[in-house]
């Protein structure tokens, strides 16, 4: 029973925590653009909160193998829950970049740790990842209803404050508590090496998909669809993904993974193709469909590798952020010389190359 209560501890904290990112994520460009930013700017708002949680990912869960999971869960919670708050004192540029910054600090704090404690609980990492999902829907849709910046932001703080509580009641496991000083800082080459296929592959899929979220309603709209439809399309692929990822974890990874690719590589290809709303439709679930085996694939493989499971995680978050700050630049840039099918042409290309790296790895570990 204890076991069981910690399962659904953790799948709420990673809840709220993907709640609490949802709602401050979605108009961060507006309240930029508002305090005077122009695209560019926008764009190193996002990039300051990207880089900040890509280098937090990076050291702290690497720390955490080290130290013990628990306490960077509940400090970086701590932290989240004051920072999230400190965005409603942004009343200038620069301080809404600072304070992003601290945000993505926050995150990496918390995220590697969080990730490696759900495995090391013994949950379904499908169904973990599932409810990530249900808090980014939770939070667009929260978004959608209040509107209001700030009342946002307020229920970022709340929501990481009620997951820093949670996480109060967390039991230890193995390779969760605080261990010796003696232990040795895991090698982060090492981990890189042995996962990079799969961190490699991750990051040219994603990188690619990161390029199209940027421009995808704007092209949405440049086919007639009006903001109402924009959203709903936007909202079945997290939907997808939250009905998937619960179902993924019976399989073999390195097979749902090498799957992901391939679809990817097609949802990409019909962006270009399909014109017709019902067509999109399908288009999104099948987006919902790709990332689900991608993201749940990928974690498994790097989370059952190796004892090193917070430095992994957090090298995926970190692989992830990277794409975060690097595509949406890429997108924009290739939008303005070549158009919206040049972006989605782009992002099937490195879908491809992604895809060669990916089949060997799962034709290695093909289970019979």
């Amino acid at each position: 029973m204890k076991r069981v209560n910690n399962i659904q501890l953790v799948s709420s904290v990673n809840f709220f925590m993907n709640f609490a990112i949802q709602c401050s994520l979605i108009f961060i460009p507006l309240l930029s653009a508002q305090l005077g930013a122009s695209d560019f700017e926008v764009g190193l708002v996002g990039a300051a909160y990207g880089g900040s949680y890509l280098l937090s990912s990076l050291y702290f869960g690497q720390q955490s193998d080290r130290r013990g999971r628990i306490g960077f869960v509940r400090a970086g919670l701590l932290l989240c829950t004051i920072t999230f708050a400190a965005q409603l004192l942004a009343h200038h540029l620069f301080t809404l970049a600072l304070i992003r910054a601290g945000v993505g600090l926050a995150l990496g704090v918390a995220t590697a740790a969080l990730v490696a404690y759900a495995f090391e609980s013994g949950a379904d990492m499908g169904r973990f990842s599932s409810c990530g999902s249900l808090g980014w829907i939770a939070g667009a849709l929260a978004a959608a209803v209040l509107k209001n910046i700030q009342f946002l932001f307020a229920i970022s703080s709340l929501c990481c404050l009620a997951g820093f509580l949670l996480s109060l009641l967390f039991t230890p496991q193995a390779g969760s508590e605080p261990v010796t000083e003696n232990k040795k800082t895991p090698n982060l080459g090492v981990v890189l090496k042995r996962g990079l296929p799969v961190y490699l592959a991750v990051f040219l899929r994603h990188l690619g998909a990161t390029a199209v979220w940027i421009i995808l309603p704007l092209y949405f709209v440049s086919l007639g669809l009006d903001r109402f439809w924009v959203g709903v399309l936007w909202g079945i692929n997290f939907a997808v993904q939250f009905l998937v990822m619960r179902r993924l974890e019976r399989y073999n990874p390195y097979v749902i993974f090498a799957f992901g690719q391939v679809l990817s590589i097609g949802v990409f290809l019909a962006y270009v193709l399909v014109h017709q709303l019902w067509l999109l439709v399908i288009v999104q679930v099948l987006l919902g469909v790709t990332w689900s085996c991608l993201y749940v694939g990928a974690l498994l493989i790097i989370l059952r590798s190796g004892e090193e499971k917070g430095t992994a995680s957090g090298i995926f978050q970190a692989t992830l952020n990277l794409c975060g700050a690097v595509g949406p630049f890429l997108g924009g840039f290739i939008a303005q010389g070549w158009g919206y099918h040049g972006v989605m042409l782009f992002a099937a290309a490195l879908g491809i190359v992604g895809l060669m790296v990916a089949v060997p790895q799962t034709q290695k570990h093909q289970v019979a």
